[in-house]
């Protein structure tokens, strides 16, 4: 039951429109009640328009499941109220429906879906609110008012310019794309996710939509860091020339800079080449883990990490971490060293494929082509599946990976194989995902059985109550929640060349359907 009256905005008359539907399509409405005493044109009026907003917002509850995968609940009239709610279109009906829950009365997994659904209509509002933006910056194109727009909704919202800028970007943005405007409106990506589509990378507009359509498929289950990965790996292999130009042009405008803040303390901030900034990364860490590990040693990594750089920079430490002039400290006698991942056909110049720099993604080939070409660089192949891109096995029947199994897991995983965690492999444990049992006369200890897990989500899976399982033929890792979700973390590419298959839409629908304006 929807209900508008005046006595909800602070009046006296009693409600005198009203509107009711039942669950199914098609559902009857109930007509116009009239109020007691005859209003005056001004209240017909509006009566008469806010009945014509009722209904052209209230659409049939089948309407709920018309997106594509959203439709498996649709013909289920005894789903559970879960699989309804995750099944819903973002939208007044699924707002009305989450407002009558109480939180209290449901379980751990219905809750997790009210929360998806109320984020769902969270970016339905957004893209609501960026399509009338974009209409107030369409009429004053051209105009003196234009430039001003921005602090016209930072002062009307009580927000700073930067955050009304945001705001801007995403309605410019979205009026520009509508793949973008209509992945927002059905609850596919929130607004931060629209932002990074319509911002990373500076891409002309043709070709950043084929980035886009690339990546959006994709776009609902990756975080923001790993999105704007994505694209910037597209924004290399459309416009390889133009990324190192753009390369070029930004490696010009490096520098290091000193902010002062609270407390005596200070930012030290450098602006540099990626492939620079692992090494010196590098350097840090290889002197700060050995030191976070000395026995007895309180600070914490990042602390470490810290005293590290100053001691490098200054010259109070080596780059094996001891004290100048003294024998002491952790000396490996290694080169502090990064990874990169390139395909041979790049580095032989058969082609411009983006190179995967660990610690911060894709690179242009030129980038990828200076780090293998290092005297001290040390090569290593890596054998990928044609069909998936995904990184082939190794194996031992030993507890511990050799150096060699556990290097080639660390180069296909990239990262903590829990999904969006960001933390290096080579900082994470190397799990096996089936308990290593000591009596069993085969390999365990190979790439199958291992995965990177960061220390935080090696408790989760051991402590925690989740459960892994991984699918050796396309490399996806499976999590699955004490509350039962299951949620998928797809491989890492290690063969730059290879491109996911694109996701195909809903039966019956079309790439114009697809890609239409927002469904308001």
């Amino acid at each position: 039951m929807f209900e508008w009256g005046d006595a909800a905005h602070g009046g006296s008359h009693p409600a005198r429109v009203s509107r009711a539907r039942t669950g199914g399509p098609g559902a009857a409405r109930a007509p116009v009640v009239p109020g007691p005493p005859a209003p005056s044109p001004v209240e017909a009026a509006l009566e008469r328009e806010l009945a014509r907003m009722v209904d052209e917002v209230f659409v049939p509850d089948v309407a709920w499941f018309a997106n594509g995968d959203r439709a498996r609940a649709a013909v289920e009239p005894a789903a559970s109220l879960a699989a309804e709610l995750d099944a819903a279109l973002p939208g007044p009906g699924l707002a009305s429906r989450l407002v009558a829950l109480e939180p209290a009365d449901l379980d751990d997994h219905t809750l997790v879906e009210v929360l998806a659904a109320w984020e769902r209509v969270a970016a339905w509002a957004q893209a609501g609110s960026a399509r009338a933006l974009a209409e107030l910056l369409e009429r004053t194109r051209g105009s003196a008012e234009h430039e001003f727009t921005v602090d016209g909704v930072a002062a009307r919202l009580g927000m700073t310019r930067h955050a009304a800028a945001q705001l801007v970007t995403v309605a410019h943005g979205t009026a520009g794309l509508p793949e973008v405007a209509d992945a927002l409106a059905t609850g596919r990506i929130d607004r931060r996710k629209a932002e990074t589509l319509i911002a990373t990378g500076r891409l002309p507009d043709d070709r950043r939509r084929a980035a886009v359509r690339e990546v959006l498929p994709e776009a609902e289950r990756l975080t923001v860091p790993q999105l704007r990965e994505r694209l910037r790996r597209a924004e290399i292999r459309i416009d390889p020339d133009g990324a190192e130009r753009r390369h070029h042009a930004a490696r010009s405008e490096r520098f290091v800079r000193l902010e002062p803040v609270d407390d005596a303390m200070a930012y030290l901030t450098a602006y540099l080449p990626a492939d620079d900034a692992a090494r010196v990364l590098a350097a840090v860490e290889q002197v700060a883990v050995p030191m976070h590990r000395t026995p007895g040693e309180t600070r914490r990594l990042d602390a470490c990490r810290a005293d590290a750089l100053v001691g490098l920079v200054t010259g109070d430490l080596t780059p094996t971490g001891s004290v100048h002039g003294s024998a002491t400290g952790p000396a490996t006698g290694r080169r502090p060293g990064v990874q990169v991942t390139v395909a041979a056909s790049t580095l032989l110049g058969a082609d411009d494929l983006p190179g995967l720099l660990a610690g911060h993604g894709p690179v242009p080939a030129a980038v990828a082509r200076a780090l293998a070409a290092d005297p001290d660089a040390t090569w290593r192949r890596i054998l990928t599946d044609p069909a998936t891109g995904v990184l082939t096995d190794l194996s031992s029947r030993s507890y511990r990976p050799s150096p060699a199994l556990r290097a080639a897991v660390i180069a296909r995983d990239i990262t903590c194989t829990f999904p969006g965690c960001r933390v290096p492999a080579w900082r994470t444990d190397l799990d096996h995902l089936d308990p290593f049992d000591p009596d069993r006369d085969a390999p365990q200890t190979h790439g199958d059985n291992l995965h990177a897990l960061c220390r935080t989500h090696h408790r989760a899976k051991t402590l925690g109550g989740w459960h892994v399982t991984h699918d050796p033929a396309t490399g996806t890792t499976r999590w699955t929640a004490p509350t039962g979700h299951q949620h998928d973390r797809p491989p890492t590419i290690a063969d730059p060349a290879h491109r996911p298959p694109r996701e195909e839409g809903p039966p019956g629908s079309t790439a114009e359907q697809q890609t239409g304006p927002p469904p308001f």
